[in-house]
Order: structure tokens, then C-alpha cells, then sequence
């Protein structure tokens, strides 16, 4: 089954670059085999990176054997075929089915993984990835999404295989967004904006206290609250910046 043959290598490179695939299958050339025989096809072309011909065989799969015992499995592999293919309305559309579905499978903590690890692609092109784009100042939805099912996978399954991988992309979401919040605060700052750049600056330090862009959010407050003539919040952010550990990070 692709749960175990490819899951594995999926989390050890969940959002590397997809290998190159054929041209797409018309589904009438999809040969007439048994619903093994076409499993067993579909997953030898996801097993050399074909996807395109992979997906095309598991979607002949669901339509002549909607009822079959492969089922759940043709589900959850046509969520990873998807996803490799970089089509993430595909793979939405195919994990909302399954959940739909499945509302109680074992397999609940993999399809939230693979739904974090879509909103993440979501947010980017394979162009921008390959470059190393910053694209922290995107419009921020598709990280809000993936947090969520990132946060709900570690909610629901703390000892799911995917939970220790879930938490460190949450920790680079949540660096996201606040590198987000910050580039606005700064862009406030330029200007002479001052209180619309505390008010971002305090969005972090409510919401993304945990990241490195807390100290920076504190100083800038700090600065600007004496710039405005008020003493009294200026102190108070400096008091909590020299009673931190910030210095000794």
C-alpha cells in the first residue's frame, strides 16, 4: 500500500521538488485490469515520480471500483499523488472527500499532515521554492490553514508519527507571520506612522511572542511610545525587555 511504501519518504521530504512527469493519460487508455492489477500499476509510476500517469490510473481505479476493498487506500493515495503533482485544489478537494468520508479512519493524523503540507505549497510556486523567494508578505490564509490542521493533528494524535515533523512547521509558520507583521510594522515606521506600527508590533508580541521577532516588536514599541510623549508604556516595554531573556539568546 502507498501508506507504507511512500509515507515514509514523505516525511523525510514532504515539500521537495517533484520529479518529472509524462504526459497526462486519457482515462479510456487506462487498461481494463482488476482493481489490484491497476493499484499495483499506479503505485510502480508514484514509485519513479510519475505521478501525472499514477493519479490517472488511481482515478480510473475510484470510478470502475468505487465500492472496492481499496477504497480508503485509492483515497489516500490519490491526496499524495496530488500533492506531488503540485495541484493543491486536487488535493484539497481529495482530503475534504476522505474526511468527509472517513470522519473516524486511523489514518485522520495523515490526511491533517498532508493538509498542512498543502496549505504550505499553496502559498508559494515550485519557481518561488527553487529560488529561495521570501514570501512572508504574501497574503497570509493558506498559513493560517495549515496551522490549523498542523495544530489539530498535534492536538487530536500527540503520538502520531507525523505530531514531532507537525511542530516544527508550525514554528516556521508562526516565524512566517511574524516576519509578516513585522515587515508592516517597519513599513509604518518609514513613514512616520507610528501607532499603526505599535499596534503591529503588539500583534506579534500577543501572537508570536515565541519568535525571534518579539524583541525587535518590544524596542520599536518602546522607541516609538517615547516619540509620542508616552513615559509611562515606554518604561513598562523597557522594563519587560531588561527583565527577558532576550539579550542572552
Amino acid at each position: 500500500m502507498f501508506k507504507k511504501i511512500l509515507m515514509p519518504f514523505m516525511v523525510a521530504a514532504a515539500i521537495a521538488v517533484t520529479g518529472c512527469s509524462s504526459d497526462k493519460v486519457e482515462k479510456d487508455a487506462v487498461p481494463d485490469l482488476s482493481q489490484e492489477a491497476l493499484h499495483a500499476k499506479a503505485r510502480q509510476m508514484a514509485a519513479s515520480g510519475d505521478y501525472s500517469k499514477a493519479r490517472d490510473y488511481l482515478e480510473a481505479l475510484d470510478s470502475r471500483y468505487p465500492f472496492g476493498e481499496l477504497t480508503d487506500q485509492v483515497q489516500l493515495d490519490l491526496i499524495y499523488v496530488n500533492y506531488k503533482s503540485r495541484k493543491p485544489a486536487e488535493t484539497t478537494a481529495a482530503i475534504e472527500r476522505f474526511l468527509r468520508l472517513n470522519p473516524n479512519s486511523q489514518y485522520t493524523d495523515y490526511v491533517l499532515y498532508m493538509k498542512g503540507l498543502n496549505e504550505m505549497q499553496k502559498h508559494g510556486s515550485l519557481i518561488q521554492d527553487f529560488l529561495g523567494f521570501d514570501r512572508s508578505q504574501k497574503d497570509p490564509q493558506n498559513y493560517f490553514d495549515g496551522y490549523k490542521a498542523f495544530k489539530d493533528l498535534i492536538d487530536r494524535y500527540p503520538d502520531s508519527p507525523y505530531a514531532a515533523d507537525a511542530y516544527h512547521r508550525l514554528v516556521y509558520i508562526k516565524t512566517q507571520l511574524a516576519k509578516r507583521e513585522w515587515a508592516i510594522a517597519s513599513y509604518y515606521q518609514d513613514r512616520g506612522a507610528l501607532v499603526s506600527a505599535i499596534r503591529h508590533c503588539q500583534a506579534i508580541i500577543y501572537t508570536y511572542y515565541d519568535t525571534e521577532y518579539c524583541e525587535k516588536a518590544y524596542k520599536l514599541m518602546a522607541e516609538d511610545f517615547k516619540k509620542l510623549g508616552l513615559q509611562l508604556p515606554a518604561t513598562n516595554a523597557e522594563k519587560v525587555i531588561a527583565a527577558s531573556t532576550f539579550e542572552k539568546k
